[in-house]
């Protein structure tokens, strides 16, 4: 990189004044002028033109919300460091105030230098607007005094203007609001801890491979890593979202397809999860959508917003097929035409009553109780069982051995599930029993992950207020 003498930088200094007077003339309106303090003899660079970039994108961004329109833009890509200059039609006072904010908006953003100037070339200064003047790199002392004694050596100013310029390439990483983070984590540990929660019968756990001779815990561990970008993804897209939740939908299936390939090359082709890509993908957005509306919600809230996202799938989907009869079909398409069963659309779209009426309540009871969170979820899992219309479970046997394993939960959960001798008795005997006769209860267990979620979403929600 070119070595800047003092020459350059007041030849620079200069051609950008120039700049700032031509625009100023030409359209008779305030500019704002942005550089980067950057000392030193290397003064431009990738990372340097993405902090001068952020800093004007923060500028549009207040400028959208404030109605304040911005006339032209200019951007000058100098060895003496980058600047742009824009015309902007608003006050400016108040121009001068969303710079400051700008300029104290973090660690990095001290590197900013933003420059109002009123249509007749008057600078406005942070003074004159009765805010203090800018601090020291170092010591947070009047800049002009540190600088004027020389109180700091200049390696140590660039070494803390490396340091900042390192935040802000970590900070460039972060594509998303806290609350996106949060519910796309909250997401992946309900798929971590749905998969080790043991005993569960007939499922894969960390004791047994259940009724699977294809996959095992670790399978899942893998799946729900590959899995771990779309949750993020889904929620991203729910928080990014301004219009009706069903307009989420299409968004979500092509989230999806990019999520199950991940998921098959992750376990070699086994399908582990993609039921539960569907269902949790949905919660996790209607989370996020939800969220942004309101600083605290209910796991209610998320389902009906999960209802409205879902609204008409059924008849849009299921209800059409026997005039598709030539179409290659799915087993849950099939299970619908044998069955009449809607499976998880049908109980997305009516608000996952399995969850809102059993599982949610179910958990937190059990947790109340004194249970174990591991002990909780299990004995969730069997209340989930009593009435969930496990297409998993149909799609291997029949409607006959469906209700067989809905009799056996309730006999289990009557005598008190994991909260009883006798119920964890029954409850380890029948993952031996669903083993021995090949019986896989995924649909409740795609069911048991969403629950989960939800019971994050709402014991934790309520710290993010500020963040959403």
């Amino acid at each position: 990189m070119k070595q800047i003498t003092l020459e350059d930088v007041l030849a620079a200094k200069e051609r950008l004044a120039s700049l700032q007077a031509e625009l100023r003339c030409s359209y008779q309106l305030p500019v704002v002028s942005f550089t980067a303090n950057i000392p030193g003899s290397v003064k431009d660079s990738p990372v340097v033109r993405q902090l001068l970039q952020t800093a004007v994108n923060r500028f549009r961004t207040i400028a959208g919300s404030s109605s304040i329109d911005i006339v032209e833009e200019r951007f000058m890509y100098w060895p003496t460091g980058p600047a742009a200059v824009l015309v902007a039609d608003g006050s400016p006072d108040e121009l001068k105030r969303s710079c400051i904010a700008i300029e104290e908006a973090g660690f990095h953003a001290r590197l900013f230098d933003i420059d109002v100037f009123s249509a007749d070339g008057r600078q406005i200064s942070r003074s004159t607007l009765g805010q203090r003047e800018r601090t020291c790199f170092l010591c947070g002392e009047p800049a002009v005094m540190c600088r004027r004694s020389n109180k700091h050596t200049l390696e140590e100013i660039k070494a803390n203007v490396q340091a900042r310029l390192a935040a802000f390439a970590a900070t460039a990483t972060d594509p998303w609001p806290q609350a996106v983070w949060d519910i796309g984590a909250w997401a992946v540990e309900a798929m971590l801890m749905e998969a080790a929660c043991t005993p569960a019968p007939g499922l894969v756990d960390r004791d047994n491979a259940g009724a699977h001779n294809d996959m095992d815990f670790f399978s899942f561990l893998m799946s729900s890593s590959a899995l771990a970008g779309s949750m993020f993804r889904c929620a991203a897209a729910g928080y990014r979202h301004d219009g009706l939740p069903a307009e989420l939908l299409p968004v979500l299936r092509y989230i999806g397809k990019d999520g199950e390939a991940r998921m098959m090359k992750a376990t070699s082709g086994v399908n582990t999860q993609k039921g539960l890509l569907f269902l949790l993908g949905i919660l996790t957005a209607a989370a996020a959508y939800t969220l942004k509306q309101s600083a605290t919600v209910t796991g209610e809230q998320i389902l009906d917003t999960a209802a409205a996202m879902a609204q008409g799938i059924v008849s849009r989907e299921l209800a059409v097929l026997p005039a598709r009869e030539t179409v290659r079909l799915t087993a849950g398409e099939k299970l619908y035409l044998q069955y009449g069963v809607t499976g998880i659309r049908g109980e997305v779209e009516s608000g996952i009553p399995s969850i809102r009426e059993h599982g949610l309540p179910v958990l937190k009871q059990a947790l109340a109780a004194g249970l174990s969170l591991n002990d909780a979820l299990v004995h969730t899992l069997v209340s989930l069982m009593t009435v969930v219309e496990d297409t998993t479970i149909l799609n291997r046997h029949s409607m006959e051995v469906l209700l067989d394993v809905k009799n056996r939960a309730k006999w289990i959960m009557r005598h008190g599930g994991m909260l009883a001798g006798t119920g964890r008795a029954k409850i380890a005997e029948l993952d031996e029993l669903f083993i021995a006769r090949n019986i896989s209860p995924g649909g409740v267990a795609d069911l048991l992950a969403a629950t989960y979620f939800l019971y994050l979403v709402e014991t934790s929600n309520a710290g993010m207020a500020g963040t959403i």
